[in-house]
């Protein structure tokens, strides 16, 4: 099944990856002391720039958004299940909050693009589906819902007032103006990279490739095998929510909708993928547990290459 063996490849990829960065802090070339500065690095530089450089320069079909939206729902249910998960495992909000970002956004980019390719290889569309259903539904949703629940959940402010007023405030940062610059610019006619604003995308593109890399060693500088035990419930939490029932929601809302199957099943696929990587920065910026996140990723990839093809199997 081509399929399967491009899920081995990316999780393989992914594994060592963050092993890699986990051998760099071994060497002292970073630490657990540099998680903090390397996700405020992500949230504040790299990624507004991939956000904004991505959605400037795209054409979104917004005749065609229903699947996000549908996406989008999934992702609220979601929310809503770990959050349960969260109460019944009694964790505190720094962990709350890192189960919170684990269960209910994936990666979209690490095998989300490449399992479309490789399953619809002579339908062009299939993509332009799954680039909609990632930029419109996925990638907002964790920057906004996402955001506001690490902040709400996390430790960075003491009292319900004070963590409030710090969610209001991902409304003046970097991410959710670059989201809606980048849309704007989209809804207003995609921006030429190599036109007069060139330069700037230059300097944006070096921004924006480095994302990955940082984001990586965010995820090594916070990774540790001790007290491993502490974190089976929220990893068996977050498979469960993200790679079984969130799959599950999205086809169902998806039914009432006037889809064909091919439409249906990248939906499917999409909403299948493990935890974003990004969960890891984001949990870490917003004082959640960024270790815990960080464990939630690999666990979600390892378990995405037994789920991915059973939810395609099921439900495609």
């Amino acid at each position: 099944m081509p399929g399967f063996f491009h899920i081995c490849v990316a999780v393989l990829l992914l594994a060592v990856l963050v092993l890699g960065a986990g051998g760099l802090r071994r060497l002292g070339l970073i630490a657990a002391e540099h998680g903090p500065l390397l996700g405020r690095l992500v949230t504040q530089v790299t990624l507004p720039a991939l956000i904004f450089s991505t959605l400037a320069t795209t054409r979104l079909a917004w005749s065609e958004s229903m699947l996000a939206v549908v996406m989008l729902l999934a992702e609220v249910v979601c929310l809503a299940l770990a959050w349960l998960a969260a109460r019944a495992l009694r964790l505190d909000g720094p962990k709350t909050g890192a189960l919170l970002l684990a269960s209910a956004f994936g990666s979209s980019t690490m095998l989300g693009y490449p399992l479309v390719a490789s399953l619809f290889p002579s339908n062009p569309g299939a993509m332009a589906e799954a680039v909609i259903i990632s930029e419109l539904g996925d990638g907002p949703a964790i920057f906004t819902l996402g955001v506001m629940a690490a902040i709400l959940e996390g430790g960075m402010a003491v009292t319900r007032g004070a963590r409030l007023k710090e969610a209001a405030r991902y409304f003046a940062s970097p991410i959710f103006v670059s989201v809606v610059a980048g849309m704007l610019c989209s809804a207003l006619g995609p921006l030429d990279p190599n036109g007069r604003l060139s330069m700037l995308f230059a300097v944006l593109d070096v921004a924006a490739r480095a994302n990955t890399f940082v984001v990586v060693l965010t995820v090594g500088a916070l990774l540790h095998f001790r007290n491993l035990r502490e974190a089976v419930g929220p990893a068996l939490a977050a498979c469960l929510v993200l790679l079984v029932l969130q799959p599950l929601v999205t086809w169902g809302l998806s039914l009432p909708l006037d889809v064909d199957a091919s439409r249906r099943m990248v939906l499917v696929l999409e909403s299948s993928m493990p935890s974003a990587l990004l969960s890891v920065p984001l949990a870490t910026r917003y004082g959640c547990d960024g270790t815990l996140a960080s464990r939630l990723v690999l666990a979600t990839a390892l378990a995405s290459v037994v789920t991915i093809p059973l939810m395609l199997g099921l439900l495609g």
